[in-house]
């Protein structure tokens, strides 16, 4: 079978600017404001091979260019003696091409100026795949890159292959003078609006909400598009936009398009509510939804004793879903884009989810982009460094040394870009263009912050194990390391707070919780001060909540890392509880228990600014699997693994995860835990006791 073939990481970088460039918000188009990297347009792909007997093959291309093939032949008597002597011939690209029984080189040149350069070779030995490589001119020659995705020479890498799914209205109503349609939950689609018959009205305004509060808003809603109906002796050639989206060469808008003046299909967009205001126009037009999706697998499953931890698992699942495509997004209404800080996370859930390894290559792809390193990805320091460390932590979930061995002179070039912007102390601090984020907090940002310092420490710690794991020495950077930390406790460690502070130059001595989470999660902070943190920081009501299920996330792993489980399942149920009783059907960027109703849909000054369907949000799952069922790696790709459920957590439970390529089930119930897996290498910690898991064996416990 022949594969689709490009530069390695070009698909991953030309959809990734195609995903930054889809923001909308209230009739325009809000590229993202960093550095969005290009996919190399001039490239010429190579393969070798000895045929046993003439065949034939041709090549499809996205580009332009042509095939060269070439072999050795009898040199002709003016040829230099003792000299290999080649026949070289072009042909187009298209072309059915005989090659002779010879061991012979194929060169395919191409070119795509606004796209991306790739090809499809068929025939009956000759095909694409694996096996090629390709140079840019400017480099060595490199394997191709290629996925299962694209296999048919009829396919176009280009165009991301939705799942597609048309969806209609649940229920309609008529309110406000117009009508609102309810498609029960968000969803990701194109808005189909279909003329009914004969009589069309003027102009159909669809105003969009992930809440039936925001649809109704026809002022303030953040999507809304009026469209201009085609009358009867309109003219409108199909794929022609009209009304304010109509462009100058009647071409399709970027909005949307007419389809033979009948129906008019619009782009992409998050929402669950659609509300028309022109309430006459109702029954002159079908308002319908395709859904688009990346149909991933139901690789976890998880149910228990507690009705509301199911139901915040079924919501979890639900948005990190909507969230998960092309690449992981952080919400799938308002921005759109891809975020190293939200991908970071989502390599973590995905883990307990999908374990989908294909979606993390290709958004740690698109996050990067191409050397040389010119500003920090998404311009914030923080997330430059969730980067880095997140291959050691996708090596660790894979085994795939291939993808770290391609990706690897990036990791380090982008460490060493931090590594240019450190003080005396080794202390990274933020220039001119860059955002110091950590999180939506009140941290003191005066001078060098320790979260930051803390991360640099932990992508040092990555690079090193990298190193290692590609033969490379790594002393620089475990030595960088322990000087770092060192420094840490010296400037950042309060002994009369008993925490680490967010900032020693500004004097103010500020307690946050970030800096103390990561201390704890990373390792850095000994018996005795994990002790400290946990009962002066974690579980100090007077230290300033955090607001977001973005640093909830780690809050919460590192209480239960701490064994305090009952805390993790109580703000599970209060925090992510608290958004249901407030209407939630998906997980929101952010939620305060305090904020009135009327405002809880606000972000960034801006009434419906908040995403109702982050992916963040979705951290539930990472938590219930990882620390309250115990499911963990041990080794590389789960070639071990520790299954450690919390039983006094629950009445009940049935729930399986991923190992890898296998799955472990477990079942709890009057007191009798069953164990299954169909993978070797499990160990089972349950009531005091270890039990060897065996494929295919059922593992029984009574009691606690």
């Amino acid at each position: 079978m022949a594969n689709w073939i490009w530069y390695p990481g070009d698909f991953e970088i030309y959809h990734g600017m195609c995903q930054n460039f889809d923001r909308e918000e209230r009739g325009f188009f809000w590229p993202a404001y960093w550095h969005i990297a290009d996919c190399r347009h001039h490239v010429v792909f190579h393969a070798s091979c000895r045929l046993e007997k003439e065949t034939a093959f041709r090549v499809t291309a996205k580009g332009i260019g042509h095939v060269l093939v070439k072999w050795e032949e009898k040199a002709p008597s003016w040829f230099p003696e003792g000299q290999p002597f080649y026949l070289e011939k072009k042909y187009t690209i298209g072309e059915w091409i005989s090659c002779p029984a010879k061991e012979i080189g194929i060169d395919v040149v191409i070119g795509n100026r606004t796209g991306l350069p790739c090809i499809y070779v068929e025939g009956e030995v000759i095909r694409s795949g694996k096996n090629w490589t390709v140079t840019d001119f400017a480099a060595p020659e490199v394997p191709v890159g290629w996925n299962d995705m694209y296999v048919r020479a009829q396919q176009d890498p280009q165009i991301f292959e939705y799942t597609q799914e048309l969806c209609r209205p649940v229920s309609t109503e008529r309110v406000n003078g117009g009508v609102l349609y309810d498609f029960g939950r968000e969803l990701t689609a194109d808005t189909l609006i279909k003329i009914n018959g004969e009589e069309r009205p003027d102009q159909v305004t669809l105003c969009y909400g992930e809440s039936r509060t925001e649809a109704l808003d026809t002022q303030l809603c953040y999507l809304k598009q009026v469209l201009e109906i085609p009358g009867k002796k309109d003219s409108v050639p199909a794929g022609c936009a009209s009304g304010p989206e109509r462009e100058a060469d009647c071409g399709a808008s970027p909005f949307g398009r007419w389809e033979s003046g009948q129906r008019y299909h619009t782009k992409l967009r998050a929402f669950r509510y659609i509300f028309v205001p022109e309430g006459e126009n109702a029954s002159l037009v079908t308002v319908e939804a395709l859904y688009k999706y990346v149909d991933f697998p139901k690789r976890s499953s998880f149910s228990c004793s507690d009705g509301l931890i199911n139901r915040i698992w079924e919501v979890a699942d639900t948005t990190f879903r909507l969230a998960s495509g092309i690449f992981f997004l952080d919400g799938v209404k308002r921005d759109r884009w891809i975020w190293s800080g939200d991908a970071y996370q989502s390599y973590f859930i995905n883990q307990y989810l999908f374990f989908d390894k294909d979606i993390c290559k290709r958004t740690i792809l698109a996050l990067r982009g191409n050397d040389p390193v010119t500003e920090h990805i998404n311009t914030i320091v923080d997330y430059s460094m969730y980067w880095i460390i997140s291959l050691e932590n996708y090596y660790n979930m894979s085994g795939d040394l291939d993808f770290i061995r391609m990706v690897y002179p990036r990791m380090e070039s982008l460490l060493r870009y931090c590594m240019e912007q450190t003080d005396g102390q080794g202390f990274i601090y933020g220039r001119e263009g860059d955002w110091i984020y950590i999180d939506w907090a009140e941290l003191d940002k005066e001078g060098i912050l320790c979260a930051e310092q803390q991360l640099l420490a932990r992508s040092y710690e990555a690079v090193a194990s990298v190193r290692r794991l590609l033969g490379l020495d790594a002393e620089e950077f475990d030595v960088r390391k322990e000087a770092l930390l060192k420094n840490i406790r010296q400037f950042f460690w309060d002994e009369e707070k008993g925490a680490f502070i967010d900032s020693y130059q500004s004097g103010r001595r500020n307690v946050t919780r970030h800096a103390n989470i990561f201390a704890v999660l990373f390792g850095y902070a000994d018996e005795a001060e994990t002790e400290s943190i946990l009962h002066k920081v974690l579980l100090n009501e007077e230290v300033a909540a955090i607001t977001t299920p973005y640093f909830k996330f780690y809050e919460l792993e590192a209480l239960a890392k701490l064994g305090r489980f009952e805390v993790v399942m109580d703000t599970l149920k209060s925090y992510w509880g608290g958004m249901l009783e407030r209407g939630a059907d998906t997980f929101w960027e952010e939620y305060k228990p305090e904020q009135p109703e009327e405002e809880q849909y606000g972000m960034y000054g801006d009434k419906y600014g908040k995403s109702l369907c982050h992916a963040w949000g979705a951290s539930p799952i990472y938590l219930l699997g990882r620390y309250c069922m115990g499911v963990r790696p041990t080794g590389t790709a789960y070639e071990t693994f520790a299954v450690e459920p919390q039983l006094e957590l629950f009445d009940s439970f049935s729930c399986s995860f991923p190992v890898n390529e296998g799955t472990v089930w477990m079942d709890w119930k009057d007191g009798v835990l069953d164990v299954y897996t169909d993978k070797d290498g499990g160990v089972l910690k349950a009531a005091g006791k270890e039990y060897t898991l065996e494929r295919g064996k059922h593992i029984v416990v009574k009691g606690r």
